[in-house]
């Protein structure tokens, strides 16, 4: 027992008791030490968590919820993968952290139970994907490439923003801990480039297709051929692109030279002029090995190619190189639309069946979109052969006739494995239950019966809601973000037909990329959340407050996206004494510059920290300014005014009286009475029951009832245009041709009776009129009988 007496002597002393204490004291400050440097480490290798408003998606998630902590992405984090499906998906996300964290993620095939794990679970729909991050992981569920590729695009937008960059940058790349589970309402979902207009380059095509899949489209609409241009090379007729791809300057690409005059965005794009048999012309197309390049690179972004090549009608370009092609053997216009080919002649249809093979073999998506709209079919009416083909074929009009047409090329099209599609004006002459329709005029919107009846599928594409080369006045994000696809009157099996949506951009006046980006965005935002997300989710606040984000992502991305213009300015300022002007832009970190001289507003003049007063006549223009980004500018007369006095009238009528015209005159600034004008009876402007036409004018008179002395701010919407006057005073000046408008205009008043006359005009493609009044303090209602009599 010697050893034991060595530890524990038989005999323990005061002294020993003390010293044992002491003993353990330190030991305890040592476990003390050693919990505290337990307690930081472990709090070290915590990931942080995030806030409610730090996560922004879009489109939004069918089920989305957001836990603590995050997960780490670093060089040494694995990826593990079970499925030739996800290889997109992997390859996607290492595309974006090679390109801006300087790394790419190590695949592993296998399940894995840390890093990022793709796992393939079958049943789930085909687009449809769960995503599920903690900190030790990042789990993507799907059933196919789609649903993986989705679950990368959300983990992308979960990421700093950083990720967007296209150089190496020093970032955190965390990721929140959330739980995803999302699928898309649509399975169209598309985005529509106009190249016959303005051309742009194979990397600008590139970049597009990646800010589609950011935001989960799908499906890239190419307009590859129109009067202005053809733009795909065909081997079989070298001419269409060796002279049809080319062009002097026209009235678009001066339109833009002088707009760019006062805003950059608008100049010409240099790179697409040409020296061509000695005169320098604009143009440019694609080759069938740079197709072939966009189609690849759309389908590793899970987004489907299709073509449009514009038949029987916008086939000018070409008609000119091959005149043979139309009725009189050269090529022309009408009022408005190209003359078409001649549809009476064999040589016509194996002109287009030669084309057509080869754009099949080109591209694999099964529609093929031949257009079909806005086809002048005057020269028919004149063409023996064309005439001759319709008594054959035992038509009656020459709709019937681009019916025949568009079922001869549909069952050569179907030879080759093809389906067609075209713009709803095909459907007026009758559809094959194959036959697809993309519905663009809102002021048709009985073809949308006449489609999902024949039990055709229909893609909504609406001129006023998702045609993005409409200014931001006229298709604001929230009128896109609002419009609702399936119309409310479809029974449950006509809204089987209803494919999804798609934006268009034409590019008439849209000369170069930057403008292309700035029509596009935000409103692409806004479609691609109706394209996704379930109508019940959507909520335009809510969308605002997560697009708000984004807008930094853009600044990352390098999209020149437009700021909303200045409010406050959308109007003729009056005042008797002084007026206060207030100005303000819906957006965080724009600044207001703005001028008193009516010079355009630049980073150097005034900037706006609140109201100011202003007492004497004035031009006012404004602008924001959001880092490199400039917005358009807003403007205001400001007026001095006196007030007009009353006249002495007793009108006994209430209402107005409005006289009616058609086809007589172009725009409102031409309108004129006739000597002895028919007066009828309305109580209101409106379009009332002329609702349904397309070309004509009318003009309201009788006198407004002012209730006391003040000013008095009138506000006129209309499509197209429309001019309201006081006695012989412009107060609202809403005129030229062009989709709906809002304009305002103030007028002081004496208490009585005061002259008022209202110019409108419609021009065709839809129609809205209103007015509306406010009275001194009071809202604004609609100018009707209580307010107006003659």
């Amino acid at each position: 027992m010697r050893g034991s007496e060595g530890i524990f002597p038989r005999v323990v002393t005061p002294v020993m008791i003390l010293y044992t204490f002491i003993l353990i004291l330190k030991l305890m400050k040592h476990l003390l030490f050693i919990n505290l440097f337990v307690a930081l480490l472990l709090a070290s290798c915590a990931t942080p968590s995030f806030e409610a408003d730090q996560v922004a998606l879009i489109p939004k998630p069918d089920s989305f919820t957001l836990h603590e902590q995050s997960f780490r992405i670093s060089a040494s984090t694995p990826l593990f993968t079970d499925n030739e499906k996800q290889r997109k998906a992997t390859d996607y996300l290492n595309f974006l952290l090679d390109r801006a964290a300087g790394f790419e993620l190590a695949v592993q095939q296998g399940e894995g139970s840390k890093g990022v794990v793709f796992q393939t679970v079958d049943g789930m729909a085909p687009e449809a994907y769960r995503l599920e991050v903690n900190p030790s992981q990042i789990l993507v569920q799907a059933s196919g490439e789609a649903g993986f590729f989705y679950g990368v695009q959300s983990i992308r937008q979960l990421l700093p923003i950083q990720i967007e960059s296209k150089q190496v940058l020093q970032a955190e790349w965390l990721v929140p801990s959330v739980v995803i589970e999302d699928q898309p309402r649509f399975e169209w979902r598309g985005m529509h480039m106009d190249f016959s207009r303005h051309f742009f380059t194979l990397d600008e095509v590139k970049e597009f297709l990646d800010y589609m899949a950011l935001y989960k489209l799908n499906t890239f609409h190419m307009h590859l051929t129109d009067d202005q241009g053809w733009r795909i090379e065909i081997k079989k007729y070298p001419l269409l692109t060796e002279k049809g791809a080319w062009r002097k300057e026209n009235d678009h690409d001066k339109t833009a030279n002088r707009l760019a005059k006062t805003d950059e965005t608008f100049k010409m794009d240099q790179r697409h002029y040409r020296n061509i048999d000695g005169e320098r012309k604009y143009g440019g197309f694609f080759t069938q090995e740079q197709i072939k390049e966009i189609i690849k690179y759309a389908d590793e972004r899970c987004i489907t190619v299709m073509p449009e090549i514009d038949m029987p009608g916008h086939f000018k370009s070409a008609i000119d190189n091959y005149p043979y092609l139309s009725c009189t053997g050269e090529a022309g216009w009408g009022e408005v639309f190209s003359t078409p080919a001649c549809v009476g002649k064999e040589t016509t249809y194996e002109f287009m069946e030669n084309i057509l093979a080869e754009v099949a073999e080109l591209f694999p998506y099964e529609y093929i979109h031949i257009g079909g709209d806005e086809v002048n079919t005057k020269s028919w009416e004149d063409c023996p052969r064309c005439q001759r083909e319709m008594r054959k074929q035992g038509l009656k009009t020459e709709h019937e006739l681009q019916t025949h047409f568009n079922h001869r090329i549909e069952a050569f099209l179907h030879s080759k494995g093809k389906r067609l599609m075209g713009w709803d004006e095909i459907a007026e002459g009758g559809l094959t239950p194959d036959a697809s329709i993309m519905w663009w005029r809102n002021w048709a919107p009985t073809m949308l019966n006449v489609a999902a009846d024949n039990g055709s599928d229909i893609v909504i594409t609406p001129d006023f809601e998702y045609y993005f080369d409409f200014t931001y006045e006229a298709t604001p994000v929230q009128k896109t973000y609002d419009y609702e696809p399936i119309p409310e009157d479809f029974t449950p099996e006509q809204a089987k037909h209803i494919l999804g949506v798609q934006a268009n951009i034409w590019t008439e006046w849209i000369p170069n990329f930057t403008r292309l980006q700035y029509q596009t965005f935000p409103r692409l935002q806004a479609l691609a959340e109706t394209g996704w997300s379930e109508k019940e989710a959507k909520d335009f606040e809510d969308f605002t407050q997560r697009l708000l984000p984004h807008y930094d992502r853009m600044d990352v991305m390098g999209i020149h996206y437009y700021i909303p213009a200045v409010e406050g300015l959308n109007k003729k300022i009056a005042f008797i004494d002084s007026a206060m002007v207030t100005l303000e832009v819906p957006l965080q970190g724009v600044e207001i510059r703005y001028t008193l001289d009516g010079s355009q507003p630049t980073k150097e003049d005034f900037l706006y920290t609140g109201p100011f007063a202003i007492s004497k006549n004035a031009t006012i223009k404004a602008r924001g300014f959001r880092g490199k980004i400039t917005g358009e500018v807003s403007e205001a007369e400001v007026e001095k005014q006196s007030f007009r006095e009353a006249v002495n009238v007793d009108p006994q009528n209430k209402g107005l009286q409005r006289w009616f015209v058609e086809n007589k005159f172009k725009v409102v600034e031409e309108v004129k009475l006739p000597p002895s004008p028919k007066w009828t009876h309305v109580d209101k402007p409106d379009m009332g029951e002329h609702a349904a036409l397309s070309l004509y004018s009318m003009v309201f008179k009788g006198y407004f009832k002012a209730e006391k002395d003040g000013m008095y701010e009138f506000a006129v919407t209309s499509d197209d245009g429309s001019l309201l006057y006081f006695g012989d005073k412009l107060i609202v000046d809403n005129g030229g041709n062009h989709a709906a408008l809002k304009r305002s205009g103030m007028v002081a008043l004496k208490k009585g009776w005061h002259p008022i006359t209202l110019f409108f005009h419609q021009a065709g493609g839809g129609g809205e009129l209103n007015v509306t009044y406010a009275a001194p303090g009071e809202a604004f209602k609609e100018l009707d009988g209580s307010a107006v009599g003659y």
